[in-house]
């Protein structure tokens, strides 16, 4: 389904955050400061600082031109949808600081939850038309909650964004969103990366299911 697709694209956005640290060292305050320069770049919709904050292996495939446009689509929506991001800056965790035993990297895992309001502009949906939706999102890991006949609100719980600093960032601190169902995502990183980052997602899943077990 292309909205769907649409709001699996929207969930690579950077989203703002408080401060909560497992680990107190000046790493952990560097990335928090990075962290806070982003999201406030989102707010303020400032696009170029958030690709010039990218991994800058992303941009050997795909050009920093041709992702402003996406960036923008996303933050500003089209003639097909509307965006809304809470001005609100929800809870964050930082993880300890790794170095990869191949590529000598730095890097780092920020998780947060991802809310938004998204309007339809052109579209309406039925009783069974939400019901579905609904149910193909949450296979998505996307709960979402319909205010009106176009309109829902969206939260995807426990994304990830990867701190990375290596040869390739000139040993200064950069992101990339964790998307393990992006081939793109497979040939940036490396297979020490992608391990940990698969272990850190799964923590994170199996921490929120002992939070239902106890709500």
């Amino acid at each position: 389904m292309k909205t769907i697709r649409l709001l699996v694209i929207i969930s690579l956005v950077f989203i703002g955050c408080n401060k909560t640290y497992s680990q107190d060292n000046n790493s952990i305050h560097e990335l928090d400061s990075i962290a806070v320069n982003i999201f406030k770049s989102v707010n303020n919709k400032d696009f170029n600082t958030l690709l010039d904050m990218t991994y800058p292996k992303l941009f050997e495939i795909v050009s920093k031109e041709n992702m402003l446009p996406v960036l923008k689509s996303m933050f500003e929506g089209n003639e097909e949808f509307a965006i809304e991001l809470p001005k609100d800056i929800p809870e964050f965790k930082i993880s300890n600081v790794f170095i990869d035993k191949e590529t000598k990297a730095d890097y780092a895992f920020l998780s947060y939850d991802l809310k938004m309001k998204m309007t339809f502009k052109n579209q309406k949906f039925s009783d069974e038309e939400k019901d579905t939706m609904q149910e193909m999102m949450k296979i998505q890991g996307m709960d979402v909650e319909f205010i009106s006949n176009n309109a829902l609100n969206v939260l995807m719980k426990d994304r990830i964004i990867i701190f990375i600093k290596d040869d390739t960032t000139n040993n200064l601190w950069k992101t990339l969103n964790y998307d393990p169902d992006s081939p793109m995502f497979f040939q940036i990183l490396s297979v020490g990366i992608l391990e940990k980052a698969k272990e850190y997602n799964q923590n994170l899943m199996l921490e929120s299911k002992k939070k239902q077990k106890t709500n």
